[in-house]
């Protein structure tokens, strides 16, 4: 049991690792939305597979991870949407083109 979470950590590291690569290199906001979306990914997959180790704690981290996952589609929801105002405004998603709407 304990290998088979060893492997999904691992995992959970290349995402993360992905993931924040591609948040530091991207300029597009969906871009950055999406490798954003993929670090939540390899923390929740993280999570399950910890939660897994101990059965003692029951469906707790099941749990968890049902709320988290519906928290972060509402949180896409928002950004989309707010990707969708700056694109009808701006004509363009790059966020160095949209540092104009600074305060």
């Amino acid at each position: 049991m304990i290998m088979e979470a060893y492997w999904y950590l691992i995992l959970s590291a290349i995402l993360l690792s992905l993931g924040i690569y591609g948040l530091l290199t991207r300029r597009n906001m969906i871009r950055m939305l999406l490798s954003a979306e993929i670090i939540f990914n390899a923390a929740l997959l993280s999570l399950l597979s910890l939660a897994s180790l101990d059965a003692s704690y029951g469906p707790i981290g099941g749990a968890i991870a049902i709320v988290s996952i519906s928290l972060s589609a509402a949180e896409v929801g928002v950004i989309v949407s707010i990707a969708i105002m700056m694109f009808r405004m701006r004509g363009t998603l790059d966020t160095y083109e949209l540092r104009s709407f600074r305060g």
